[in-house]
């Protein structure tokens, strides 16, 4: 596994990311995504044996609550544990710099993100709704982020 740093040399393949892995109504913009990237955000990207991004994520964190953003996984390479992977690396990132919780948005109906989520120990904690545009609710989802919660998740 490769797990990078993005960094602005990036944002073509995020970009491309983007196009494949979310309706349009749902994409950032590439200017969303520079932002992330020479922000304050933490935005890391997942590699293949040929150097080429298949995920990316980003996070951020104020007081001691982290934020999952987003995460975009390549399509042809879902269910590989790549967004799994990425998540992982930003609860670790989250209790590094203090976090003490991690908080995200998925939509109801995205079931593999859900999915996905529950098993990394996230519980749904409420619904925001039109939270992507009238008729789109969002649950919000929560978990620990310290290494009793990891290791009690990884051990169930």
């Amino acid at each position: 596994m490769i797990i990078s740093y993005a960094t602005a040399a990036d944002l073509d393949a995020i970009c491309e990311l983007e196009q494949v892995g979310f309706a349009e109504f749902e994409r950032w913009s590439r200017q969303s995504w520079a932002d992330e990237v020479a922000g304050d955000r933490w935005v890391i990207t997942r590699l293949d044996a040929h150097a080429r991004v298949i995920g990316v994520a980003s996070f951020g964190i104020a007081g001691d609550m982290a934020d999952l953003y987003r995460v975009v996984v390549h399509p042809d390479v879902r269910g590989q544990g790549i967004g799994a992977s990425l998540v992982n690396a930003g609860l670790d990132w989250a209790a590094a710099v203090g976090a003490r919780r991690m908080l995200l948005e998925v939509r109801p109906d995205n079931d593999p993100a859900a999915g996905l989520y529950r098993r990394l120990g996230f519980e749904e904690v409420s619904v925001r709704r039109d939270y992507y545009g009238p008729g789109h609710d969002a649950l919000v989802m929560q978990r620990g982020v310290g290494s009793e919660d990891r290791w009690a998740v990884e051990c169930a």
